[in-house]
């Protein structure tokens, strides 16, 4: 079998992935979405601009490479096709991709379903229909993009939906649904087929995971997590192949952000959590929302590489921390009195999680740009090893900047 990268959020997503699947795809032939969907929020910012992605892997944007949509996603048919023109309209060349006949679609009614329910009110749910259509597969309701062929089976599923059709044109939905089975045909089957193949003949293939860590629907902050696998472990289950991996990287922000409800230890209420989202212009790239911010949490990025087994850590956005007197680190945790160095499986226990820090000194110097280690700061280069040493991982990558050349790199993905 061939060797293949696995990319995984480390925290509770938004640690940049986009920009380490950009990178890393330049020389790979495959880029596979394992999971998730129009939730996720990939952005890469190259010579064409920004490019905000939400279902098309950020490996698609290099001609060479095709970006796989596993079955493990949930797809928006109307939202994908948004995304398409986004890219036209910047000049791109249009990104190649293929997608599971198997992968279940979301519909209009599953964003109202969601509304329905208050999701996004409990749980910080980004609208999208993500988690009622994840329901629907699991339950054995879902419509999946292979039903489209058949037409009576398809006017069936919407029309059952009778309590959100005073809202929805039911024709309609049925009529997009059917154009977008033409309009893509070519580019839909069996991807579980293709990817084994292309392992088995050596082809270099990236999977780009959506979300983090944190969010994992069983490893994560349960309930306040997403709808999918989002670990490593969610490669074989969302895309049907058991790859060899050369490399898994966990990649990691220098600091902390969530987005949403739930337990997050490290989230500074002072001015220097509003001073890390303004530099860091921490708010959703699908919502919008301001993300909570804090500083590193080594408890949860132990925890982390404990579930995926990480080869190698990518630590994002260094450059956001210049500036700051001292960075706090936390270490551990005091819970009821008594210091935990493993994280907590129950939330409650993590919502009454008072971190321990440990204070390391800051550097003034901007380092937005820089490419190689021995340009940084005496203090920044230490705050990178003292987290090599607390995971016992080696920091392969390290991002000084948005743009996709901003990067660090002190190993050779594909040797």
């Amino acid at each position: 079998m061939a060797p293949a990268v696995a990319v995984i959020g480390a925290q509770w997503g938004d640690e940049a992935k986009g920009k380490i699947v950009h990178f890393l795809s330049r020389e790979a032939d495959f880029c596979v979405r394992f999971n998730g969907g129009p939730n996720a929020g990939h952005t890469v910012v190259d010579g064409y601009g920004e490019a905000r992605l939400h279902q098309i892997p950020a490996g698609a944007l290099h001609p060479q490479c095709l970006g796989v949509l596993a079955h493990g996603m949930v797809l928006d048919p109307w939202a994908l096709q948004e995304e398409f023109s986004a890219l036209k309209a910047q000049g791109r060349p249009e990104p190649k991709i293929f997608i599971s006949e198997r992968i279940h679609l979301i519909l209009p009614y599953h964003r109202l379903r969601e509304e329905k329910e208050g999701m996004a009110d409990k749980l910080g749910t980004t609208r999208k229909g993500v988690g009622p259509a994840y329901m629907d597969r699991v339950g054995r309701r879902g419509l999946r993009l292979l039903d489209l062929g058949n037409e009576e089976y398809l006017r069936e599923k919407v029309y059952s939906e009778g309590q959100y059709l005073g809202k929805i044109e039911p024709e309609t939905i049925i009529a997009d649904l059917l154009h977008f089975r033409r309009e893509f045909e070519n580019r839909v089957g069996d991807a579980q087929v293709l990817l084994a193949q292309a392992l088995s003949a050596g082809k270099r293939v990236v999977f780009e995971g959506a979300q983090g860590t944190m969010l994992d629907v069983d490893f994560g902050t349960y309930p306040y997590v997403t709808s999918s696998t989002t670990t490593v472990h969610g490669i074989p289950v969302g895309a049907g192949v058991w790859p060899e991996f050369s490399a898994v990287i966990g990649v990691a922000k220098a600091y902390a952000t969530r987005v949403g409800a739930g337990p997050f230890p490290t989230e500074d209420h002072t001015g220097l959590g509003e001073k890390l989202r303004e530099a860091g212009r921490e708010y959703g790239a699908t919502t919008g929302r301001p993300r909570r911010c804090g500083w590193l949490d080594l408890v949860a990025l132990r925890y982390a590489q404990k579930v995926n087994g990480f080869t190698h850590l990518a630590l994002t956005k260094l450059d956001v921390l210049s500036g700051f007197s001292e960075i706090r680190v936390a270490v551990a945790y005091r819970v009821r009195g008594r210091r935990v160095e493993e994280f907590p499986a129950a939330p409650w226990e993590l919502a009454q999680a008072e971190p321990v820090y440990e204070v390391l000194p800051g550097w003034k110097r901007g380092i937005q740009g820089v490419r190689d280690f021995e340009d940084l700061p005496r203090e920044a280069k230490e705050y990178v090893r003292f987290v090599e040493e607390a995971l016992s991982v080696p920091v392969a990558l390290i991002g000084t900047g948005r743009e996709a050349e901003a990067l660090i790199v002190s190993w050779e993905p594909w040797s």
